[in-house]
């Protein structure tokens, strides 16, 4: 029995594909100065080095534990050039490491390029989509007698920080574990089909800007401004709502047409929700803890992300769906066969 593999060539020409033509959108719309191809070198290049030196603290006590070699470090070192400096790691990993670079960069262009391909102008239509979905009631309403404590607003926002650090980490054990390359195959295909898909596609025929910025493009009443209030309440008194400050700081980017790490606003769908749902099919290939760790982690995110008035969250809910479909598909091209 052999396993189909998607070429890794044809994902970087796809990667390739996306960069350029999100250039040419740009182009296209004149804002060619909003558009970069390195805005996340810097933070790229410090993440993997936080990430390697974990990695490597952590790899240097596990050979303290279990060897006990006379030379701890020349130890260490050769079970790294075993582990993870091998010549085919490095070659699979260096060129999807510079393509994901360029492509979060590209991302992140074309997500500031939403508001002048096209208006926001969906936000009032998915209050009442979440509302019929959720029987006639808002969902942050459903929520909050159960989240709408301090300590459990502030472990959300903790959490949901964590999407950051815990994608990167899922990234690099991807591109060093070569074990099971059809499933590394699938992970890649899905994770970047999943960001072009959900991240630029959908939020480009669908711009919204999420219950946190509903007030700013909707006219009348603010169903969210009771959800607000709560949470920047929680902030001033010192909780860690970071939330509340990251959304400030993405209004202001957007008033002053500023291209920054992290820029942009698009609600539908949730990438967040999106990715992690992704790490949970992946981590059901590798047992019941990975299992039950990003499960539970993309239910959190996915509550963190309606409670902390990032997204409705029918935004989670397409976002997860998406997912599971290309995944699907993914895997349909990759099954075994005679």
């Amino acid at each position: 029995m052999a396993k189909r593999l998607f070429p890794f060539k044809g994902l970087l020409v796809l990667i390739a594909a996306y960069v350029l033509g999100g250039w040419a959108l740009a182009l296209s719309a004149g804002a060619e100065d909003r558009y970069t191809f390195l805005l996340y070198s810097n933070a790229m290049v410090k993440t993997t080095a936080m990430l390697l030196a974990l990695f490597v603290g952590w790899r240097f006590l596990l050979l303290i534990r279990t060897r006990r070699p006379t030379s701890p470090t020349q130890a260490l070192l050769e079970d790294l050039r075993a582990c993870l400096f091998t010549r085919e790691k490095l070659i699979q990993a260096i060129p999807l490491f510079i393509g994901f670079m360029v492509f979060m960069s590209a991302f992140t262009s074309l997500k500031a390029l939403i508001p002048i391909v096209k208006p926001y102008a969906w936000d009032g239509a998915f209050t009442v989509w979440d509302q019929f979905v959720h029987f006639g009631t808002d969902p942050w309403l459903i929520l909050q007698p159960v989240l709408g404590h301090a300590w459990i607003t502030g472990f959300l926002n903790i959490v949901y920080n964590m999407w950051f650090p815990v994608m990167f980490a899922v990234l690099y054990w991807q591109l060093f574990d070569l074990r099971d390359k059809s499933l590394r195959s699938r992970f890649f295909w899905t994770f970047f089909v999943t960001w072009m898909v959900n991240g630029t596609v959908i939020a480009m025929l669908f711009p919204s800007m999420g219950p946190c910025f509903y007030q700013h493009v909707v006219s009348g009443a603010n169903p969210y401004a009771e959800q607000m209030t709560y949470l920047r309440d929680l902030a001033n008194a010192g909780y860690p709502v970071w939330a509340v400050s990251t959304q400030e700081m993405l209004w202001k980017s957007y008033q002053s047409n500023a291209l920054v790490s992290g820029a942009g606003i698009s609600a539908m769908p949730s990438v967040h929700v999106a990715l992690v749902t992704l790490f949970a099919l992946l981590a059901c290939q590798y047992g019941r803890a990975a299992k039950l760790f990003f499960i539970s982690f993309a239910v959190l995110i996915f509550l963190g992300s309606v409670h902390l008035g990032w997204h409705y969250a029918i935004d989670g809910y397409v976002g997860a769906l998406v997912t599971i479909v290309v995944w699907w598909i993914v895997g349909w091209f990759t099954h075994e066969k005679e």
